[in-house]
């Protein structure tokens, strides 16, 4: 059995038909902690576009990409809050 978040080879699953990837999946793809994205969606509205059963976190790929942005944003030194704000407003204009 494979480790949750990794296909045969290694690979990251696709956030597809599946209805998304979990936030362990992500956190590893992001090498971030669970609990990151978690405060992400919880304090700056950084969160998944929907929910399994059971109020489970699935991401999308959109969802992984404004991650993506966000990860990238508090790396270059802007607190969390202010990337929130960026990712955000570039969400709302696409």
């Amino acid at each position: 059995m494979e480790p949750e978040g990794l296909r045969a080879g290694g690979r990251p699953p696709r956030a597809a038909a599946d209805g998304g990837l979990t936030t362990g999946a992500v956190a590893r793809l992001l090498g971030v902690a669970p609990t990151t994205l978690r405060s992400w969606d919880r304090r700056y509205g950084i969160g998944p576009a929907a929910r399994e059963d059971g109020r489970h976190r699935r991401w999308t790929g959109a969802d992984i990409a404004a991650l993506r942005n966000m990860c990238r944003l508090t790396s270059a030194g802007l607190p969390p809050a202010e990337a929130a704000r960026a990712v955000l407003a570039g969400a709302s204009r696409a």
